[in-house]
């Protein structure tokens, strides 16, 4: 017999198909690490904004002379005779609009949420002696899709006079 250099066809097709897999499987890697990283983008972009949210609300309500809930609208009348109006619907924004008492726009301002996300917005009392004359405390519940069992609570009060 003759002793021949080279690769045999089987030899090479076993070889192909091995990187071929390899191949097969680091793109699915990639692509799984892509869409995770993404996930994770966007879900701290969620929180940035949630964190932002809460401090304009706690600022606003802080300083409202009378607040006010209508379905899932917080408005505040300020005591420099100013009208700050929050909407919380079930679009991807949640919106801040400060009017004028002569109803100009001051300035306005939006907020990134997760359009699948469950918000609720109630007013209780701070004390159950005089709930009626009392200012209230504002609670805001947000729940994210991606986490249903522990929903983000943001509870604001009003300056307490001295």
């Amino acid at each position: 017999m003759t002793r021949r250099n080279g690769y045999t066809l089987i030899e090479m097709v076993i070889t192909l198909s091995i990187v071929i897999a390899m191949l097969g499987g680091t793109l699915g890697l990639v692509r799984l690490v892509r869409t995770s990283s993404k996930h994770a983008s966007d879900a701290a972009i969620h929180r940035q904004e949630i964190r932002r949210l809460a401090n304009d609300l706690r600022r606003d309500v802080g300083s409202a002379g009378a607040i006010e809930v209508v379905e899932l609208r917080l408005i505040l009348e300020s005591t420099n005779d100013s009208r700050i109006t929050y909407e919380f619907d079930s679009e991807t924004w949640f919106s801040r609009s400060i009017k004028s008492a002569d109803s100009k726009q001051i300035a306005s301002d939006r907020y990134l949420i997760d359009e699948r996300s469950q918000v609720k917005l109630r007013l209780q009392p701070i004390s159950d002696e005089n709930p009626e004359t009392e200012p209230s405390l504002v609670e805001l519940t947000i729940t994210l899709p991606d986490r249903p069992s522990q929903p983000i609570q943001i509870l604001a009060a009003p300056r307490m006079p001295n």
